[in-house]
């Protein structure tokens, strides 16, 4: 039986998807969960059994400890050195 979660469309994901979406196999997920939950991992939705991708995905964000104004810009305008100060 496929697995639909597993699509872009799909908006909420199965507990494969998850893992799959963390970068771990099924099992690893499966004995991870409590520990993830602990941190605030979400929980799946109580109406449809499934993750709702939009919370995972905000929950990373969350986890990040780089955020996208201290990524440099690769090709794009470059910052300016004081040179008197040197």
């Amino acid at each position: 039986m496929a697995d639909h979660t597993l699509t872009k469309e799909a908006a909420c994901g199965s507990a494969s998807w998850a893992a799959q979406h963390l970068g771990m196999s099924p099992r690893a997920f499966r004995d991870k969960r409590s520990a993830l939950e602990a941190e605030g991992f979400p929980e799946p939705d109580p109406l449809l059994g499934r993750y709702l991708k939009a919370d995972v995905r905000a929950w990373l964000e969350k986890r990040r400890r780089v955020s996208d104004s201290d990524k440099v810009t690769v090709g794009g305008e470059r910052p300016s050195i004081n040179l008197d100060a040197l």
